[in-house]
């Protein structure tokens, strides 16, 4: 329990769409994509605030602890529920719904809202009757909803295209995730999981590396290919072994290695002609594909082969 001496009340401070007091936020981050949003909301401070939001049509609200010792009072007409948060617990809202309750102490969350067309789009990806909603117990832990909340948070303030390509797989995942745990999701009526054909494999991985397409979504890739999102990635996975965005990031540290090899360029324009989001980006997944940061492979490949670098860039996109 929060000391009272320590605590603080924000009742009329500026809040934000989900209700929380913006000002008192350490981590207040918003990513829109389309018809599934994710935020990412931090306070380390002891605060005491009321969250209270009308009900409205935005659909569903799922938030998910990536930290313990939050509590919060929800108010339930005449009822008071009190909930204490651990690593893994969620809550879901419906925003068809009033809420109103009373939070205590510092927390740590990642919340994904999930438009009801969204939920629409599942149904038909997945050839599934009509999920009317979504619903959980009164304290419940989800491991596997904890481990890909993390995976997206870590994600979530990284810019440029690969990030947005990964952000939108997580959370399609996720929305599938909650939808066959916590609604009326079945497997039973799922498409059959085949590959692409040879033509669209072709046409979807010369639009993944199209740096001119560098904002093109899943969902654009796939309507290229005729096929909706949710079959497009199950696909490309059966034909590659790979989902896209795993793929596309090979092929980028693929570009960037020769470069390292072949060319005079720093790491950091390296990074940049690739897609990477940073140099940092560029060396995690050099570590992670090679086994060696970019730098070291510059130095073993020099000194090694003895060969002679060029003096302009490869144009492979």
């Amino acid at each position: 329990m929060i000391p009272p001496e320590s605590i603080t009340c924000h009742s009329s401070a500026p809040k934000d769409n989900l209700g929380c007091v913006s000002s008192k936020l350490r981590k207040n981050i918003h990513f829109d994509s389309g018809d599934i949003n994710f935020y990412r909301k931090c306070m380390a401070e002891p605060d005491l605030s009321r969250v209270a939001t009308d009900a409205c049509e935005r659909g569903f609200l799922v938030g998910v602890s990536l930290a313990n010792g939050h509590r919060r009072k929800i108010f339930q007409g005449a009822r008071a529920l009190d909930r204490r948060f651990e690593v893994d617990s969620i809550y879901i809202r419906d925003f068809s719904q009033a809420y109103q309750a009373d939070m205590y102490g510092s927390f740590d969350f990642v919340l994904v809202e999930l438009s009801r067309s969204f939920l629409t789009r599942l149904e038909d990806e997945h050839n599934i009757p009509a999920i009317g909603g979504l619903t959980c117990g009164p304290d419940p832990k989800d491991p596997v909803l904890g481990h890909l909340a993390r995976a997206l948070a870590e994600n979530l303030e990284v810019a440029g295209p690969l990030n947005r390509l990964f952000v939108e797989q997580v959370g399609l995942a996720i929305g599938t995730h909650l939808a066959r745990q916590y609604g009326n999701f079945g497997s039973g009526g799922e498409r059959a999981r085949g590959a692409l054909s040879a033509v669209n494999e072709a046409r979807a991985k010369e639009l993944l590396l199209d740096k001119t397409r560098a904002n093109a979504s899943i969902a654009d890739i796939a309507r290229e290919c005729n096929l909706s999102r949710g079959y497009f990635i199950r696909a490309f996975s059966r034909s590659t072994g790979k989902t896209p965005h795993q793929w596309l990031l090979e092929q980028r540290t693929e570009q960037a290695r020769q470069l390292v090899e072949r060319t005079g360029m720093t790491l950091s324009e390296i990074a940049t002609l690739c897609g990477f989001a940073d140099q940092s980006h560029l060396s995690r997944m050099f570590l992670k594909v090679l086994g060696m940061t970019p730098g070291a492979w510059r130095r073993r490949t020099g000194f090694e082969s003895g060969g002679s670098r060029d003096a302009s860039p490869t144009t492979r996109t």
